[in-house]
């Protein structure tokens, strides 16, 4: 899979999770199990800032691998959080919301082992 159709496909689900965290956020409390409407929406806004980021980056010919490091490690960064916020049973509280949020997890750290085998790709290059 090229870079850029991935990077899109990662935009994608990334604005997907951030609007529906925005838009949506009685829904997703209910789903996690939760009444954090501050925090569902500040995660839905850095959601919706990935997604544009990613979006940008996709449309360059040439991308640089800084930015494909910066998203690896915001996939895997929000993975390890994902499992903590998991483990902490404060905030995904609901056995189905776990299911889930891990599912997530587990898309985001595929996403970013991707996106990282390109980077070893073009770091060889340079």
């Amino acid at each position: 899979m090229g870079l850029n159709l991935l990077l899109r496909i990662n935009s994608a689900s990334s604005l997907i999770f951030g609007l529906a965290l925005l838009v949506k956020t009685d829904a997703v409390n209910q789903l996690i199990g939760t009444e954090k409407t501050m925090l569902m929406h500040s995660i839905g806004i850095i959601f919706v800032v990935n997604g544009m980021l990613l979006l940008i980056a996709s449309l360059r010919q040439q991308i640089q691998t800084h930015e494909i490091m910066f998203f690896v490690i915001g996939g895997y960064g929000w993975t390890l959080l994902t499992v903590a916020l998991i483990s902490a049973e404060a905030v995904i509280i609901d056995p189905a919301g776990i299911r889930v949020t891990f599912v997530i997890a587990l898309y985001t750290a595929a996403m970013g082992a991707l996106l990282f085998r390109h980077y070893k790709i073009l770091k060889g290059r340079a």
